[in-house]
């Protein structure tokens, strides 16, 4: 399929939106957990003492060190696999609409894709819009790893085009 589909607009009086690919959600949900099954596996491995002593130190680090990085990712995936709507932000001419709030583009002073960085847990975060208000606070929509690059680019391009529109017709 083509990036288009996923990154959805109407015309400028109706409801825009961005939504993600459920199958994505899904076969990334997969993914990690596979992978949350060969940690529980090697700690089974442990339990019924089929690895020598070296062996079961490795395997227990790289177990809990497995879950630890990965548990979140899959029930993160889990959650968007199962969510009502694949609409990860809407907006119309009145503001911004995400599944918690509302903010208004005259509050917008600016859009922009926010790299990821690991956080203080030291678990993987994953790009963001990051929507910069004007009275300097910040407001952070997760793309949760749903996106290509060419996709989250076409989605804060598509944004700032529309925040572009608005802020000239306010002058």
């Amino acid at each position: 399929m083509k990036p288009e589909s996923y990154v959805s607009s109407g015309s400028e009086a109706e409801h825009q939106y961005i939504s993600y690919r459920r199958s994505t959600a899904l076969w990334k949900g997969t993914l990690c957990l596979l992978f949350l099954l060969l940690c529980v596996t090697l700690l089974w491995i442990i339990y019924d003492e089929y690895a020598g002593q070296l062996e079961t130190l490795y395997y227990f680090i790289a177990a809990i060190l497995g879950m630890w990085l990965i548990g979140p990712l899959f029930f993160m995936f889990l959650f968007r696999a199962t969510a009502s709507s694949t609409v990860l932000l809407s907006w119309n001419d009145e503001g911004v609409h995400t599944r918690k709030q509302t903010i208004l583009w005259n509050e917008i002073r600016k859009i922009e894709l926010a790299s990821p960085a690991f956080s203080k847990w030291i678990l993987s975060a994953s790009p963001m819009i990051a929507l910069y208000l004007k009275d300097g606070s910040r407001r952070h929509i997760q793309t949760d790893h749903l996106f290509t690059k060419k996709e989250r680019r076409r989605a804060i391009v598509l944004l700032q085009e529309t925040l572009r529109k608005k802020q000239q017709q306010d002058t």
